[in-house]
């Protein structure tokens, strides 16, 4: 099938896109599988931490990092249906560290039927809220308000979860906790006054400990053996997200180049990337990349490309586990360079979360199948997906960002997976509410992190993270004009992209910019880059409002650029 009629299908029919995914099984049993895994820092393809950096799979177990509120493990194969009948969800728990005072507030065990602002799983996911059950520091079982006696004090636990639909068209819910060793009952809370509606939606792992957040906490909970089955259960496979979450390219002058990106699996020993090309009826290897660390990305580069046809392609990760190799693969077409008719380009900027997953405009922008899709900058925001920021250590900060940028991706990926793409970072893709670059430099951020220290020029994020963010977004663009890094090693990007008969010129201007605070007098009094209006007949002073959504080569860079 020519792309063009790819994409037209997928426009008309929507669910190959992933906004709306079909229904699968109903009643599959699903079992983690997590002591089939080595030690790492994602927990696998079935499942959406919130946040990255709080969850990790260590001694074939699944553990919360963080005292702090509102994690959770969401599995992202397995939910919870809109058809009548029972299910079962359960799983063993330690809990190692109850944060600080007790509270009946806290709950560490299960969110069932979790939705979000979009009727969409990804949605529910990322902001889901629901039915909390299980077991509170104080030592009670919990399920929504109602509250059980407290129950033996034990290391480790079995918490099961159950329901049936009755009569009267409510459900009968019965939370349990036993001895995971010989099976003893230590505690039972029951209601038959559960709204059918509330067991619609996401199930998800809970750590809710209602104190102030410890990012470099022990674990605080521990969790295996998770099981959901039962009728009510909607098996979606299709849904699982990772080890490779999407891939974007471009094609100039005969060069492919394509950034794969890839979850935290670099800690898995022996594990293999391999890029792959359809020639007939088979798959031909034509790169083996490494992962590049802290951006989690695979690049790949072919030279004496012809793009007179579309090709194919497949980014197949494969990961030595306890079992043995499991493969995880992704698919997608580098696409005939069109010659014989003009250039459809989608253009996007400042894609803040309110939409997420974005799914109508994804679906909107597929019915006029575009040839190119134009990313320019504000791909997220430092709000994306709750919880704010994490800017330091730079591990954790590396991986906050990323459960940011997978968000675009998962929204988007549909959009560029058959056709040419490019990312373009601004302002708040480095958490900037604008940036003053100066070259490179660091920005002084010894007084906090706000506008002060972003108006004095340069970046507030360390150089490693900047690098990152950027090898994530434009590492597939055509080679820089001049490679050369700006102050602290920043890398640069500006460059031009022939595609098409048309020939895009790339700038990054504001890498390059003055901060307004250092060249302008002080009486300027600049906030966020702009000086004040001025004063009105009654003597008061409003800041200008700060525009932070241009997009980027507003003006010039003061870099000498290529030619177009």
């Amino acid at each position: 099938m020519h792309r063009r009629d790819l994409l037209k299908g997928l426009a008309a029919t929507g669910a190959a896109w992933g906004w709306r995914r079909p229904a699968r099984a109903q009643g599959a049993t699903f079992t983690s599988a997590w002591q089939d895994w080595p030690d790492t820092l994602w927990t696998g393809p079935d499942y959406w931490a919130n946040r990255l950096q709080d969850w990790r799979i260590a001694g074939g177990r699944v553990q919360c990092l963080v005292a702090g509120r509102n994690r959770t493990l969401h599995c992202l194969t397995r939910r919870l249906g809109p058809a009548a009948g029972g299910f079962t969800v359960a799983a063993t728990i330690e809990r190692t560290v109850t944060g600080g005072r007790a509270s009946d507030a806290d709950c560490v065990g299960f969110r069932l039927g979790a939705k979000g602002p979009r009727d969409d799983y990804r949605s529910a996911a990322v902001y889901g809220a629901g039915l909390d059950a299980g077991l509170t520091s104080t030592g009670r079982l919990r399920a929504g308000k109602l509250l059980g006696d407290a129950i033996p004090a034990a290391a480790r636990i079995r918490l099961q979860v159950s329901a049936e639909p009755q009569p009267s068209g409510r459900y009968r819910l019965v939370l349990q906790a036993a001895d995971p060793g010989d099976g003893r009952v230590l505690g039972r809370l029951e209601t038959d006054t559960i709204a059918a509606e509330a067991l619609t939606g996401n199930i998800a792992l809970l750590s809710h400990v209602d104190t102030a957040d410890s990012p470099d906490s022990e674990a605080v909970a521990q969790f295996s053996a998770w099981e959901i089955a039962g009728g009510k259960i909607v098996h979606d496979e299709e849904a699982g997200f990772g080890p490779v979450c999407f891939a974007q390219y471009t094609l100039h002058r005969g060069t492919l180049k394509l950034t794969a990106q890839l979850t935290p699996i670099e800690t898995i020993a022996g594990h293999r990337i391999l890029f792959e090309l359809r020639e007939g009826k088979d798959w031909r290897v034509a790169s083996e990349p490494a992962i590049d660390l802290l951006s989690r990305t695979a690049r790949v580069r072919v030279e004496n490309w012809r793009a007179t046809a579309d090709v194919p392609y497949r980014v197949r990760v494969i990961l030595p586990l306890r079992s043995g190799p499991a493969t995880f693969t992704y698919e997608g077409t580098i696409a005939r360079e069109p010659a014989d008719r003009e250039l459809r380009v989608a253009c996007f900027s400042c894609n803040a979360d309110h939409g997420f997953p974005d799914a109508d405009v994804v679906r909107h922008v597929a019915h006029h199948r575009p040839d190119v899709a134009l990313f320019l900058g504000d791909q997220y925001y430092e709000s994306h997906g709750g919880f704010g920021v994490q800017a330091a250590p730079l591990e954790k900060a590396a991986l906050d960002q990323l459960r940011k940028w997978y968000m675009f991706g998962w929204s988007y990926r549909d959009l560029f997976r058959h056709i040419p793409a490019v990312m373009m970072p601004d302002d708040h893709d480095v958490y900037h509410g604008n940036v003053w670059g100066s070259g490179g430099v660091a920005a002084p951020i010894d007084q906090g992190f706000g506008y002060p220290a972003q108006d004095q020029g340069g970046y507030k994020m360390p150089a490693a993270w900047v690098n990152a963010v950027q090898r994530a977004q434009t590492s597939h663009l055509p080679d820089p004009y001049d490679p050369t890094p700006v102050a602290q090693g920043i890398g640069v990007y500006y460059t031009h992209w022939n595609y098409a008969g048309v020939s895009f010129a790339m700038l990054e201007d504001r890498k390059f910019k003055s901060a307004p605070g250092r060249v302008l007098p002080p009486e300027a009094r600049v906030v966020n880059g702009f000086p004040p209006t001025p004063p009105s007949t009654s003597g008061s002073t409003r800041h200008r409002p700060a525009p932070s959504c241009w997009a980027n080569g507003s003006t010039a860079s003061s870099r000498p650029g290529p030619g177009t």
